[in-house]
């Protein structure tokens, strides 16, 4: 038997159906393109390191350090190696770059040599015709190099280091403030950068104007003044991330002669091996750190886990000799 309806609503059912045909296949496209999508960000993600969480983590896990060709061969000391032990075994880098014009000869240089990959750095003269005669400036110039061509995490050889960084690994660029008198600055002791970083490629730039004259300026006030106008490239933590205490003595006596300050909820303490080797640094041991308490030496102890506490006494010795030639 035949159904006949009026024309208006034939064409209402027809209208109908194919709607209902029409959104069908749509939901089965859907589907598939989402077990599409699905199936490739899968594949995606077994190619990308067990360490990054699908590109969200920008920075890749490589500590740096930079060690310029020293015309005064200074050692590399016993709080060199406490600093990069500290990092290495906190961090727990994918690679540690050692980045040396000539690599150091000191017996804890060799005691943490098995740790490192070396990477010949350049002889620093000069960036962009400018003459460059500071060691501590031919140090900023590898670094800056090594962290735009690799990315990573730069630190210099004497900054502790308590917590992981894995948090860090996100953002483009980080630095941290030091509160030196009567200034603010960026300190480049810790940087932290995905390869070729907008901020730091600007910053860079800058140094077509650099005075090696001018002792902090490029390294301390010209970052922090970049970070004012260029406030998206860069993450600013707070002097208590890295550099606090800071070098004046009174903080410098704090940290080595009282019991007073938690370095617990910061993530590095710079040691200031400039203003505070001769006066502080220069006369730890490791029996010293074990027997004597001190701010310093509570949060150093755990890095000296395999060293005994009589560890070469001869060699402190020694390396006191060798300073005072």
């Amino acid at each position: 038997m035949m159904l006949f309806l009026p024309r208006n609503k034939m064409k209402i059912l027809v209208l109908g159906l194919t709607l209902f045909t029409i959104g069908y296949y749509v939901k089965s496209i859907s589907q598939n393109v989402f077990e599409l999508d699905f199936s490739l960000n899968r594949g995606i993600e077994n190619k990308i390191s067990n360490n990054t969480i699908l590109n969200r983590q920008k920075v890749p896990k490589i500590l740096h350090y930079a060690y310029p060709d020293d015309p005064e061969n200074r050692p590399f000391t016993f709080i060199h190696w406490l600093a990069m032990t500290s990092a290495i075994e906190t961090i727990k880098p994918e690679k540690t770059l050692f980045h040396c014009v000539h690599e150091p000869e000191s017996y804890w240089y060799q005691l943490i040599k098995h740790k490192i990959s070396v990477v010949k750095a350049r002889i620093v003269t000069e960036i962009f015709g400018n003459p460059v005669k500071v060691l501590q400036h031919k140090s900023d110039v590898i670094r800056m190099e090594a962290l735009r061509d690799y990315g990573g995490i730069y630190l210099d050889l004497d900054v502790l280091v308590f917590k992981p960084f894995d948090d860090l690994l996100y953002d483009d660029f980080t630095m941290g403030i030091e509160m030196v008198p009567n200034a603010v600055g960026l300190c480049n002791a810790v940087m932290i950068s995905r390869p070729f970083a907008p901020f730091l490629t600007r910053w860079i730039e800058q140094y077509k104007y650099f005075d090696d004259n001018d002792y902090n300026y490029h390294s301390v006030l010209l970052p922090y003044n970049l970070s004012k106008k260029y406030e998206d490239d860069i993450h600013v933590l707070n002097e208590t991330a890295f550099f606090w205490p800071t070098w004046v003595e009174d903080h410098l006596k704090w940290v080595h002669t009282s019991n007073e300050y938690d370095f617990s909820n910061q993530y590095a303490y710079h040691m200031w091996f400039t203003r505070g080797y001769n006066k502080y640094l220069r006369r730890l041991t490791p029996t010293l750190i074990r027997n004597v308490e001190t701010s310093f030496n509570k949060v150093v102890r755990k890095f000296l886990n395999y060293l005994p506490d009589n560890f070469n006494e001869e060699i402190f010795k020694q390396e006191m000799i060798g300073e005072n030639r």
